[in-house]
């Protein structure tokens, strides 16, 4: 699980990722905000995965940054659709859903609308900063040489 931001600015990252780790994403987000929902007893759902590093780090000790982080989920879900991206039915009405739930408890003290702080963790490694965005546009350069299918997106890659 991962969220791969290369900017502070969430257009910028969505459009960094190609195709395949962008439609991950979505579902990424979509977990990891149901989970921190979950916490913090706005909605009844699998736990499962709040002790993964990315969670906690939403999770900022009970006060999850869930606004900024549906923002992110949000752009991310825009820049999919803007390249053709497909969802069933079903999951759009849950992405639907889960932003009017958000929405609906925006005006409640019972999370964090401060932006989502930058954090880098893959592997052992866990980096919190800037230095964390450049991390992310490293890790996806070298996971692109890796992939048996050229990453489409709108970043230019030269290996």
């Amino acid at each position: 699980m991962q969220i791969f931001r290369v900017s502070p600015d969430h257009g910028t990252s969505a459009r960094y990722l190609d195709n395949r780790r962008l439609s991950k994403q979505v579902l990424e987000l979509y977990q990891i905000i149901r989970v921190n929902l979950s916490l913090i007893g706005v909605l009844d759902t699998n736990t499962q995965y709040q002790h993964h590093p990315i969670v906690k780090h939403v999770y900022n000790s009970g006060m999850p940054y869930i606004t900024d982080t549906a923002r992110l989920i949000r752009a991310c879900d825009r820049e999919h659709r803007r390249r053709g991206g497909k969802r069933s039915a079903q999951f759009r009405a849950d992405l639907d859903a889960l932003k009017t739930l958000v929405e609906n408890h925006a005006e409640d003290d019972i999370w964090c609308h401060d932006p989502l702080p930058p954090f880098y963790a893959y592997g052992d490694a866990r980096i919190y900063g800037e230095e964390a965005y450049e991390l992310y546009r490293e890790l996806l350069c070298d996971k692109w040489q890796k992939d048996r299918i050229a990453p489409r997106c709108s970043v230019r890659y030269d290996p």
